[in-house]
């Protein structure tokens, strides 16, 4: 019988390349992409960035940093994403399609940025103990400490007591002769002089001594007690605009924040040690510590890192 011949179709091949286009989803627009959608916008609608400077009060080289989506170049991250916000929402742009985008993009490069930092721990010498050594030191130091107190403060009370008794006599001859009539005050008076000559000078001295002593330790308890009750008084922070403009601020310590402040708004917080102070545009805000009015630096219109203290009040 004659053999069939089967044929063997090969299955035809599918074009991974193809396949893998199909599924990759479409990438994400970059930030320079978008920022150029920024650029674009600014020329549709014929303005130049001298104009939306004076509008915004935004330095030209941070609107130049962002239309060419390059944070480096400008301000820290918090701010720079405000200022972003603010030229997006100036020049009309959708917040969807483009404000959002680029807010979340600045938020992934600053979480990269912190992930590639380097933490330096600092690098201890390591020293040999001497427990010996350090024993006698401490044995040392106790020993005079006791030797000290056993002289000065319980000594001190039995040369008081002797004292108290030599002065006993004389004050009692001088209030015999109060007592008396006025014929014997003369000869009185002999007997006291009398008596107060034979007693020793030596005894007359330590006398004025142990009332300072006394009179010292009372008047440093009071002087604690005055310093222990002087309340530690709040720092309120109060910043008014008369431009619509941008702050970055920390309190002590905390977490950075950033509010828009319009014009004639004013924004206050409250700290208990201070302040850390970022400002878009010293030339249009007011500072005022305690509602006290504290000196700015207005040299430049961005102002960062400003730490506010209870030092700056008048």
């Amino acid at each position: 019988m004659p053999r069939k011949n089967i044929k063997n179709n090969p299955q035809q091949k599918e074009n991974p390349i193809a396949r893998e286009e199909e599924n990759i989803p479409h990438a994400e627009e970059s930030l320079q992409l978008l920022c150029q959608k920024i650029r674009e916008a600014r020329i549709a609608n014929k303005l130049s960035l001298e104009s939306v400077s004076g509008h915004l009060h935004i330095g030209v080289r941070i609107l130049e940093a962002i239309e060419e989506g390059r944070p480096e170049n400008g301000p820290t991250p918090v701010f720079f994403r405000g200022l972003v916000r603010t030229y997006c929402q100036f020049l009309g742009l959708d917040k969807t399609e483009l404000i959002d985008k680029i807010d979340n993009l600045l938020k992934t490069q600053d979480q990269d940025d912190e992930l590639n930092k380097i933490i330096l721990n600092p690098v201890l010498a390591i020293r040999d103990s001497h427990p010996v050594r350090n024993t006698i030191t401490i044995l040392v130091i106790l020993l005079g400490g006791y030797l000290f107190y056993s002289l000065y403060f319980v000594q001190e009370p039995l040369f008081i007591a002797n004292d108290n008794d030599s002065q006993a006599a004389p004050a009692v001859v001088e209030v015999e002769a109060k007592i008396e009539t006025p014929q014997s005050i003369a000869p009185t008076i002999q007997e006291t002089i009398v008596v107060t000559e034979s007693l020793p000078e030596k005894l007359e001295e330590p006398t004025e001594v142990p009332t300072e002593d006394v009179k010292q330790p009372e008047i440093t308890e009071s002087l604690q007690t005055e310093v222990v009750q002087i309340p530690v008084e709040p720092l309120t922070l109060e910043v008014e605009a008369s431009k619509g403009t941008w702050i970055s601020i920390s309190v002590d310590g905390k977490e950075t924040e950033d509010f828009r402040i319009e014009a004639d708004e004013i924004q206050q917080w409250e700290a208990t040690d201070n302040y850390l102070l970022t400002l878009g545009n010293t030339q249009v805000v007011r500072v005022l510590l305690n509602g006290r009015e504290i000196e700015t630096d207005r040299t430049h219109h961005l102002l960062k890192d400003w730490l506010v203290d209870a030092s700056l009040l008048p």
